[in-house]
């Protein structure tokens, strides 16, 4: 059976940015998955901006870790273990980071 060639957009789920998109083409179904980090990362750089030239103290926000990365840092119930998760995340991804010396 074919079912000719089309596609059904999901849009992106709020919870975890990812964009779902089913392509028919003829008798075969892919399912692709995108992940839209851009208003994350806008996010962050609004952060970095107004974190400029502020010590630590003056600014908390250490940046924006998306849904992706919380779902596996926010199950870390000890509090030293979680920052460190925290750390590495942004080490990893520093465009997330909007106050650097919190990886320092």
């Amino acid at each position: 059976m074919s079912f000719g060639n089309f596609q059904i957009d999901e849009g992106v789920n709020p919870d975890t940015g990812v964009r779902t998109i089913y392509r028919f083409e003829g008798d075969q179904v892919v399912v692709e998955k995108k992940y839209d980090a851009a208003p994350y990362l806008e996010r962050a750089a609004e952060m970095r901006a107004r974190n400029e030239g502020k010590k630590w103290g003056e600014g908390r926000e250490v940046g924006v870790i998306p849904p992706w990365a919380l779902r596996e840092i926010e199950p870390i119930k000890d509090d030293k273990e979680r920052e460190k998760a925290m750390r590495t995340f942004f080490r990893d991804n520093p465009a997330f980071l909007a106050y650097d010396a919190f990886i320092k």
